[in-house]
């Protein structure tokens, strides 16, 4: 089962550089309401660019990084597998993907799409589409 604990961005869409965050392990269950527009399905967006490289809506890749700053976007997701904490960083403008456990960096020496497949299959145990279809909604 996944735990998440916080979701940071910045420069993500109509973010700006000062960092945004939730703190999703505060209450159980976390439930995410607000008026027209403040930012909950950027919220949704953040997390599944974090851990699948797309975010939720269709929206290309370019036009994620803030039209304001055009650089530094980064999203920063932390939860709890079992009992290993993970962190994953991405980022766009420069590009950036990392994977922590237990804050110690997971070795990259393969490509990022295995990367991102060793996340999805070995860590995460779930494809973007079944993530969407069961975790978002």
């Amino acid at each position: 089962m996944i735990r998440f604990h916080t979701l940071r961005w910045q420069n993500f869409l109509a973010t700006g550089s000062v960092p945004n965050e939730l703190a999703l392990d505060k209450a159980r269950p976390t439930l995410i309401v607000g008026d027209n527009g403040a930012g909950k399905t950027t919220f949704i967006d953040a997390l599944c660019f974090a851990l699948f490289n797309r975010p939720y809506r269709e929206i290309v890749r370019a036009k994620l990084v803030n039209n304001k700053t055009q650089r530094n976007l980064l999203v920063e997701c932390e939860f709890s597998i079992g009992q290993v904490r993970y962190k994953v960083r991405r980022g766009i403008k420069p590009n950036v993907f990392a994977i922590y456990a237990d804050d110690k960096l997971i070795d990259q020496s393969a490509d990022a799409r295995d990367f991102q497949a060793m996340l999805e299959n070995d860590i995460l145990k779930i494809d973007y589409k079944t993530f969407t279809q069961i975790v978002i909604l």
